[in-house]
């Protein structure tokens, strides 16, 4: 079997889809019997991820626009190395040329239609409908999503498979940077994800303020690209003195630093409104950080969060947590059942069998 993957995502910023792509087929291409190709435009990078084997193949895509990408490029591709199954994350190309594996993360655009601009939800509940219904194998992240989806897009329950995330390791976690004497921190809270409204960190930074624990010397590191639109969280940011501000850490940082930053926080705070898995929560455990999650959409499913959980709309017990859980190391219990169901291996496993499975179904 001849499998290409959609690996243009490993040529920008950092997102959950590479997250996920990188988990599953780190694993996944041990299995000799299929070779997989994968295609962006910055091979070198993705070498480095996948690295080298008889089975592993790397195709340079040309353009970064994803216009020309899906109408000319794949399907250029997929005739010219002859691929059975082509895996794309939300998007399938204009002309279906082999069978499609679409992973479709979330499509909260729908259900929270005020966190999205009017073009963006317009275009992609055409493009996700159109990629979902089209898919061979349609894979989703959580039960959350596959219930979006189910509803929104009227496709049948049984026919959405759940691939979840789960946490990249690191291969030599002994030589991870001294976080700490490089960004001048010591004690601190911590937050990852890009800084948009859904994201709601202007809840956290308000908790924070409010708290006054700045004049404990406890600092606030938020991991992310900052986003202009977040205008909450901007105007608030404004109009913070200087003292509160210089205890305020707004930066992006490499992988092996962000798991430095997990491992030295005093507490994890991840306050989102809704979302299609939320990956932050599970590595913070999965590195030892105490850990407070939203209580909304998709994470409902992170079970053993138990008293960790917190509603995103109230400040008042966002607060109350803080305080109960600052100095708390309360994760091992988590970790066994973060372990259990959230890991790359057991899910790659289940992606391959399940492929497998179709694939033989298909040629009887």
């Amino acid at each position: 079997m001849k499998l290409l993957v959609d690996a243009h995502v490993f040529d920008g910023k950092y997102q959950g889809t590479r997250t996920y792509l990188q988990g599953i087929y780190s694993y996944m291409t041990k299995n000799k019997d299929i070779d997989f190709y994968f295609a962006s435009k910055n091979i070198v990078n993705i070498q480095r991820i996948f690295g080298e084997a008889e089975n592993i193949h790397y195709i340079q895509l040309k353009s970064s626009n994803k216009i020309f990408r899906l109408a000319f490029e794949f399907p250029k591709i997929i005739k010219k190395y002859k691929i059975d199954y082509a895996h794309f994350q939300y998007i399938s190309p204009i002309i279906k040329c082999c069978k499609e594996i679409v992973t479709i993360h979330d499509i909260l655009f729908i259900d929270f239609p005020q966190y999205f601009p009017l073009s963006y939800r317009i275009k992609n509940s055409l493009l996700f409908r159109r990629a979902a219904n089209r898919a061979d194998i349609l894979l989703t992240v959580s039960n959350y999503s596959k219930e979006a989806i189910t509803e929104h897009f009227g496709i049948n329950n049984e026919k959405i498979y759940i691939t979840p995330n789960a946490v990249l390791s690191l291969e030599n976690e002994q030589e991870l940077p001294d976080i700490k004497k490089k960004y001048n921190i010591d004690k601190y809270i911590l937050s990852v994800s890009r800084i948009e409204p859904r994201k709601n960190h202007q809840l956290l930074l308000r908790a924070y303020v409010e708290l006054e624990l700045y004049r404990q010397d406890i600092k606030l590191v938020l991991v992310g690209a900052l986003d202009l639109k977040n205008k909450e969280f901007n105007d608030y940011y404004k109009k913070l003195g200087e003292e509160i501000k210089s205890n305020i850490l707004i930066m992006q940082v490499p992988y092996p630093e962000l798991v430095s930053l997990y491992k030295n926080a005093l507490l994890f705070v991840f306050p989102s409104f809704a979302e299609g898995f939320g990956i932050p929560p599970i590595e913070a455990i999965t590195f030892g950080c105490e850990t407070l999650c939203s209580d909304q959409t998709a994470m409902k499913e992170f079970d053993f969060m138990g008293d960790n959980f917190f509603s995103p709309y109230s400040l008042e017990e966002l607060k109350k947590k803080i305080i109960l859980h600052l100095n708390k190391k309360n994760t091992e219990k988590q970790l066994l059942s973060i372990n259990e169901k959230y890991n790359w291996d057991k899910i790659s496993d289940n992606f391959y069998n399940l492929l497998i499975g179709f694939d033989s179904n298909q040629k009887k």
